[in-house]
């Protein structure tokens, strides 16, 4: 007996099956090229940054000579890639509308990761150049000071520059995942013993990856 949803004796039709299958896998291939895309383009920040300051593609940082704009920059070319990657492959099939989401998203995520990073990076350099303050219980406190600040001025600009039909941006958990760059860079910046022993270079293009994956993703 068939049935309106094409199922013989609750078995679903050949069609049905194939059907569902095309879309599954076309799902999954959606959420595959963002990812794809923000490896692609957080790896070409890495090249472009091993040029630009000529050093290996993966660098030992413990012999690099300090560079606080050195370690921004990079930081930032890496979130920018990871970011403009993800938005470009997510977009392949995608509708305006979509894209359009995508890119606002890909705004955010950037300012999210370079707010709060440009904050930070002044912070711990206002901490270095006056005495009383020139130690890791002050860089600790300004650091977090200046991420909380930074991420709440991104999602300010963001809700500013929204069309009146759009809703507002709440600062969710998964953004607060990606203001773990800025600690991090806090690390990276202001704690160099520590960055010795922790990897924060690996680190770092997994977190960059993750936010260009969320901007490609974006529905």
């Amino acid at each position: 007996m068939l049935i309106d949803n094409k199922t013989y004796f609750n078995f679903k039709s050949y069609r049905d099956f194939k059907n569902k299958t095309k879309e599954n896998i076309k799902q999954q291939k959606f959420h595959l090229r963002p990812l794809a895309g923000a490896v692609i383009g957080a790896g070409a920040a890495m090249v472009v940054s091993s040029k630009l300051f000529k050093h290996s593609l993966i660098p030992d940082t413990s012999k690099l000579k300090k560079s606080t704009l050195r370690d921004v920059t990079e930081m930032l070319l890496m979130a920018g890639g990871a970011n403009i990657g993800g938005v470009i492959a997510g977009s392949v099939d995608a509708t305006k509308k979509q894209k359009k989401k995508k890119q606002k998203e890909a705004a955010f995520q950037i300012m999210n990761t370079s707010i709060p990073m440009l904050m930070v990076t002044g912070a711990i350099k206002t901490c270095e150049s006056v005495k009383s303050l020139n130690k890791n219980s002050s860089k600790i406190i300004a650091s977090i000071i200046a991420m909380i600040s930074g991420a709440a001025i991104a999602t300010g600009i963001t809700n500013a520059t929204k069309k009146e039909n759009e809703p507002e941006r709440k600062y969710t958990i998964k953004d607060s995942l990606a203001n773990f760059d800025d600690i991090v860079a806090t690390i990276k910046l202001g704690f160099k013993k520590i960055a010795k022993i922790i990897p924060v270079d690996v680190l770092l293009p997994i977190i960059y990856v993750y936010n260009g994956y969320r901007s490609g993703s974006k529905e």
